[in-house]
């Protein structure tokens, strides 16, 4: 069984304390208000079998839920497609655009050992990273969100990814902008590697979170 995610626009301090993380990933994870969402099947044989990459994608702001492919590499970055023209395209497990959710997320620009793109282990992770966030508007407007992320390493746990089990750490970032606005993403990384496997993502300000599971991971 899929555990179904939804965003929170939270507003919390980052602290030490273990009681803290866990009221946060618990508010990211399970908001209140949940919206409903209708969770597409999902045949991992059939997925595994033909040799796909394919991830899962939530998005709770719209209550849109689909099942991407992998369709392209370019500059090192994968595209997912799903059948209903709705997309992700991960750099590495940091969400760079998305496509057919809401507001289209364009591009994320970043910083060059931003551990998400480099799949760095949980204990090698920088303190704090900047992100640049471009979003769409109206025509070919573009606006503009830089935040600074700081990261609190958590449990290490197992966790269903598509009835698949996957040995992870999290990884919880406590973000704020320029503006002074903030927002949280929290990342399932892989004990072993440092790849993601699950990850709530801020995509912008009116599409919020986004939920991506990796279902069967890219392989060149």
């Amino acid at each position: 069984m899929i555990k179904v995610v939804f965003s929170a626009g939270l507003i919390l301090a980052l602290s030490g304390c273990l009681d803290t993380f866990g009221q946060m990933r618990d508010a990211i994870m399970n908001p209140d208000p949940e919206v409903e969402m209708v969770i597409p099947g999902v045949n991992r044989a059939a997925i595994e079998q033909a040799d796909l990459a394919a991830v899962l994608m939530l998005s709770p702001g719209t209550g849109i839920a689909a099942v991407g492919i992998a369709i392209q590499m370019r500059d090192g970055r994968i595209i997912y497609n799903a059948n209903d023209n709705r997309g992700v395209t991960l750099d590495g497990g940091l969400i760079y655009a998305t496509l057919g959710f809401g507001t289209n997320l364009q591009a994320v620009t970043t910083q060059s050992n931003d551990p998400l793109v480099t799949e760095a282990k949980a204990g090698d992770w920088p303190a704090e990273v900047t992100r640049t966030y471009h979003v769409s508007q109206r025509g070919t407007v573009f606006a503009q969100f830089t935040a600074v992320c700081r990261n609190q390493v958590g449990r290490q746990l197992v966790i269903d990814v598509v009835d698949a089990n996957r040995r992870v750490v999290e990884v919880l970032e406590t973000c704020a902008t320029q503006e002074g606005d903030t927002f949280n993403n929290i990342h399932y990384l892989d004990a072993a590697t440092g790849r993601v496997w699950r990850t709530n993502q801020w995509t912008g300000p009116v599409q919020g979170n986004m939920q991506v599971d990796v279902i069967d991971q890219f392989a060149p």
